[in-house]
Parts: structure tokens; sequence; C-alpha cells
């Protein structure tokens, strides 16, 4: 099983603790600035940082507007296809015997699901709607069509905020994936120099994040042989 990435606010915290505090202390900065780390160079570190946080503040900022765009689009949906629905049924029990008028109002089965297709049917309906006398004595004269059809209106009009907010936010996504892509090439390289650079103050190496590698001792190294030799001899006696 592959080890998890690193969340967005790991990756942050590790960029800004190995930065800031390269930059905050004098004796890691002179330790790597020997190795091509100088404090112009660690600024480049602070400039992706920099653009990473605005990027990921980006996103989630999209995201967020998506989510509300997503919200309208539903709420505006179900007004339309009670507003189609409530039509449609009394058209159809007016027109039962009417075939003709059912085709030219666009009923022609149950209501389409598919959201470019119900658009198509709803302004169908509503449009053809006008030209139809009957529909007056039951309460759908022009001014209830009017009225009515600007819930389709609303609907397609949420139905675009939708889809635009869906593509921002697929852009903000990409950006913030760049982004922290590049600030973490950038980490990964300064840390293995910086673990040259600091490989006898494993406390510095701590201070910018880094666990310093511990190597055995003479006798941890042998331990093994020991311990097998201890019980090659039990087994002997």
């Amino acid at each position: 099983m592959s080890k998890p990435k690193n969340t967005i606010a790991e990756q942050l915290n590790r960029a800004q603790l190995a930065i800031a505090n390269t930059l905050g202390d004098e004796e890691i900065q002179t330790l790597v600035t020997a190795l091509g780390y100088p404090a112009e160079v660690m600024s480049e570190g602070q400039v992706l940082y920099k653009a990473a946080v605005l990027a990921v503040n980006a996103q989630r900022a999209a995201a967020g507007a998506q989510q509300d765009a997503t919200q309208e689009q539903s709420e505006a949906r179900e007004v339309a296809q009670d507003a189609y629905q409530a039509l449609a049924k009394l058209a159809r029990a007016i027109f039962v015997d009417d075939k003709a008028r059912l085709e030219a109002l666009g009923l022609r089965g149950e209501m389409p699901q598919a959201t470019a297709e119900f658009i198509a049917a709803a302004i169908t309906l509503f449009e053809n709607a006008k030209g139809v006398p009957e529909l007056v004595d039951y309460g759908y004269d022009a001014d209830r069509l009017a009225a009515e059809h600007t819930k389709i209106t609303a609907f397609v009009e949420a139905e675009n905020r939708q889809e635009a907010a869906k593509g921002t936010a697929q852009q903000a996504t990409r950006e913030q994936d760049e982004a922290l892509k590049a600030l973490n090439d950038w980490v990964a390289q300064y840390i293995k120099i910086a673990r040259v650079a600091l490989r006898e103050k494993t406390q510095l190496l701590e201070k910018i994040g880094v666990t310093a590698r511990t190597s055995k001792t003479q006798a941890q190294r042998e331990a093994p042989q020991k311990a097998a030799a201890t019980r090659a001899e039990r087994k002997a006696e």
C-alpha cells in the first residue's frame, strides 16, 4: 500500500518551516550559503511559498463559489420542473384526445431528465402555450405564462453560472497543483543540500523540519552477530 501524500497544509508548513528558519538562523544560513543557498536563493523559495498560499486560497474560494452555484442551480431546477409539470399535466388533461395540440406543445412522453433536453422541452411548452386560448380558462393567461416562463429562464441562468463556477474551480485547482509542485520540488532539492550542509549539526536539521539520520554505533552494528552466536552456544550445550 502506497503512503498517502501529505495534506496541503502539511506541504505548506514544511516549506514555511524550512525557508523561514533558514533565513532566521545565521549559522544555518552560513552553512547552506557555502553550498549554493545564499539569502537571495532562499528568497526564491519564499516567492514560491507565497504563490502557493495564494493559489491554495484562490482554489478554496473557487470551490466554495462552485458549491454555492450548484446549490442555487439545484433549487432553480426544482422550481422549473414544478412549473413545467404543472402546465404539462394540465395540458395533457385538457387535450387528452388532441394529439396534434400536445405535439405542438412538445409533450411527447415523460418530462426529460437530462438538463439540455429539459430546458428545450420547457421552452417549447411555455412559448407555444401562449397561442392556446383554452389554457386561459384554467388560469394560464398571458401574465401567468410569462411568470412561469421566468422560472425556466432562471434555471437556465443558474445552470450557466454553475457551469462557469465549475470551470473556474477546475482552473483554480490546476493552478494550485502547479504552484504546490513548484514549491515542493524547490523544497525537496533544498533539503537534500541542507542535509549535507548541516550533517554535523543535527539540531539545526531539526530546526528546519528535517529528522536527522542517525547512524548505528559499532556496538549496535555488532549486536545481531553477537545474539546469533549466543543462541548457537546455547543450542550446543
